[in-house]
């Protein structure tokens, strides 16, 4: 089962996503998600950067609302992850990119917690993974990071490869490598983070 939590700054909502999943807008993600006629299955948030009348029509369109203390120790994100926690696969579309930085690094501290959770945005996508995987279809770099110390990887089919490569959590090594054919991530032991992006952004 798959739950999809989305958020305000996610402007293409491909409806793939959408279908056959249990759909939450978190705070004003609620309303862009009605935007783009999706029907909520849960909203949930404080609603403080919503109108009235926004609001109004977030009600209308959503089978529950969850209205949340603004005075709060958690996010709206987290406050809807811990909702659908249970589920197979978690992903939310938005939260990569935005003028608050620290809510995006906090969205990113979630992969600790959740190791089915993804990150979708329209350049980006970011999980986690213990275990061997062919790289995501329609990305031109991979970044990845280790999650912990123990991490020994292989990669083969990039411009950079490695062979049984320790990669520790405070090393950078794995950033922004391309993808050439044939693309196979061997994680050998620990977990890392993957970040597919579909351009650079002209960033060095």
């Amino acid at each position: 089962m798959r739950a999809v939590i989305i958020l305000k700054n996610i402007s293409n909502i491909d409806k793939k996503y959408i279908d056959n999943s249990f759909v939450v807008g978190a705070d004003r993600g609620a309303y862009n998600a009605i935007m783009h006629n999706i029907n909520l299955d849960v909203s949930i948030g404080d609603f403080d950067s919503v109108t009235k009348e926004e609001l109004e029509i977030i009600e209308k369109h959503s089978k529950q609302v969850i209205k949340l203390n603004p005075i709060k120790d958690k996010t709206d994100t987290l406050e809807a992850l811990e909702l659908v926690k249970d589920y197979d696969e978690i992903i939310i579309l938005g939260g990569i990119t935005g003028k608050r930085i620290e809510h995006f690094y906090a969205n990113l501290l979630l992969f600790y917690e959740y190791p089915n959770l993804k990150i979708i945005d329209d350049n980006t996508l970011i999980m986690s993974t213990s275990k061997s995987i062919e790289p995501e279809e329609g990305y031109k770099f991979v970044s990845i990071f280790s999650l912990d110390d123990s991490t020994n990887i292989s990669l083969s089919g990039f411009k950079y490869e490695l062979n049984n490569y320790d990669l520790k959590m405070k090393d950078p090594l794995g950033i922004s490598n391309e993808i050439t054919h044939n693309p196979f991530i061997k994680i050998n032991s620990g977990k890392i983070l993957i970040i597919y992006t579909k351009d650079d952004g002209e960033i060095k």
